[in-house]
């Protein structure tokens, strides 16, 4: 019994066509994801940008919808902040102005703060009511974990505010919130 080749199959640019539409069916890409997923299959690489160029015409194939779909479901199910949803959109190869315009949009009617309470709740569960956290071990922890969620300072301070009676701590960050490039 022979191996089974790992070498995926060239194809040509109807088939490679064929096989963008089926990836675009399973889950939104976008043009700079797609583009290096053709070209893995391609057997001629002038194929990539004829298949492309083929999908954006007939309206397959659009980052802004991309764009606009992630940051409101990042938003909104998985509560993360505008810099972090900005992050992905970069990695994922969307251009700069689009990524910025279309978390700017998603988020314009938000309040960070009430959000990064909200992503605190959840992963604080029924601790998030109890009695405050005085740890600082522990509210470092949840500082770096909104922070890794993409929140400001000023919206992290606001959130762990809700957990938290160590003024003096929180006013240390307060002090930061002044440093931070997103601002109060």
């Amino acid at each position: 019994m022979e191996p089974v080749s790992r070498v995926p199959r060239k194809l040509s640019a109807e088939p490679l066509y064929e096989y963008a539409l089926r990836a675009l069916a399973r889950r939104s890409h976008t043009k700079a994801e797609l583009e290096t997923k053709l070209a893995i299959r391609c057997a001629d690489e002038r194929d990539v940008a004829t298949v492309l160029e083929r999908l954006v015409a007939h309206g397959y194939l659009n980052d802004e919808r991309v764009a606009e779909s992630h940051a409101t479901f990042r938003r909104d199910y998985a509560l993360l902040g505008q810099k972090r949803v900005l992050q992905e959109l970069r990695r994922r190869g969307v251009s700069e102005s689009t990524a910025e315009g279309s978390v700017a949009e998603a988020y314009r009617e938000s309040d960070e703060t009430e959000l990064a309470r909200e992503f605190l709740r959840r992963k604080l569960g029924s601790r998030f009511e109890s009695d405050p956290i005085s740890d600082r071990k522990e509210l470092g922890r949840l500082f770096r974990a909104l922070a890794r969620a993409g929140f400001g300072v000023a919206a992290i301070t606001g959130a762990l505010a809700q957990v938290t009676g160590d003024s003096e701590w929180l006013e240390s960050l307060e002090d930061l919130a002044g440093d931070d490039p997103a601002g109060p």
